[in-house]
């Protein structure tokens, strides 16, 4: 456990950790001891849902996913931990494209930047004009590019309603700006970024963006103390009632939940 929150912290946002519990302790008694461990607030998510199976019989597990969902690797995370760290570094650094063709590969190489709109017109160029040689191939690889670009903003979309869905709504709207922003040049995708943006910014939210400011920074300090800061852990438990009903609330009561099983 401590090495998967400790690759989070190096990798950041390139990365995205997901610590499952899967013994049936239940998830706020496994959060509350990572609490007290002094493994929250590095930007690795915890959850009893279970995404799939390994298909391991022993623990700790792990599969090692790309950017598509394509599983890479999985197996022992402890017998397997330099086998993941070199995978993860091969993955966020330099990619292996094989024999894919090399216009497809710009593509890609765009999309790994961020760049989804840019990405898309290079992907429709390729596939407008795929050349005299292996055409076949350069346009089957060109649509695949496509549809991984497509995937990729529809990723983004729900991963903004999943955080103004979660009592992020601060976040959520970061990451909308960002993403219209980043597909100013696409008409259709422009448009869905900006409905998420006026949504956020209209007065559904308007309340829950000031509880979530709030919220942050007592939960912060909550991770400080490992234990639960029990005048944080108070005024999240104040927020909580205030908040009643929205999902910063149902955050705030998460929050408190957990600080509880951290003393036990």
């Amino acid at each position: 456990m401590p090495a998967a929150v400790k690759l989070q912290q190096e990798f950041g946002e390139r990365i995205q950790v997901i610590l499952v519990e899967s013994q049936g302790t239940g998830y706020e008694k496994s959060v509350g001891f990572a609490l007290k461990a002094g493994w929250l607030g590095n930007g690795a998510i915890w959850t009893s849902q279970r995404p799939f199976s390994t298909g391991s019989g022993g623990l700790p597990s792990f599969a090692l996913l790309d950017a598509s969902g394509k599983v890479i690797l999985k197996g022992s995370s402890n017998s397997m931990h330099g086998q993941i760290v070199d995978e993860i570094e091969r993955m966020v650094g330099k990619p292996d494209y094989g024999d894919m063709p090399k216009s497809v590969q710009k593509v890609y190489k765009e999309l790994n930047k961020g760049k989804i709109a840019s990405a898309y017109a290079m992907a429709e160029k390729v596939i407008a004009k795929p050349g005299s040689k292996d055409a076949s191939i350069v346009l089957a690889a060109a649509e695949a590019s496509l549809v991984a670009v497509w995937s990729r903003f529809d990723s983004q979309v729900s991963s903004i309603n999943w955080l103004a869905g979660n009592g992020y709504p601060i976040r959520a709207l970061e990451t909308a700006k960002d993403l219209a922003k980043n597909v100013s040049k696409r008409a259709d995708m422009k448009m869905s970024a900006d409905t998420l943006i006026e949504m956020l910014e209209g007065d559904e939210f308007k309340e829950q963006m000031k509880w979530d400011k709030s919220l942050t920074k007592l939960e912060m300090a909550m991770y400080e103390n490992k234990e639960g800061d029990p005048r944080s852990i108070k005024k999240i438990e104040e927020l909580k009632d205030e908040a009643t009903g929205s999902p910063v609330g149902a955050r705030a009561e998460g929050l408190a939940y957990i600080a509880k099983f951290a003393k036990k």
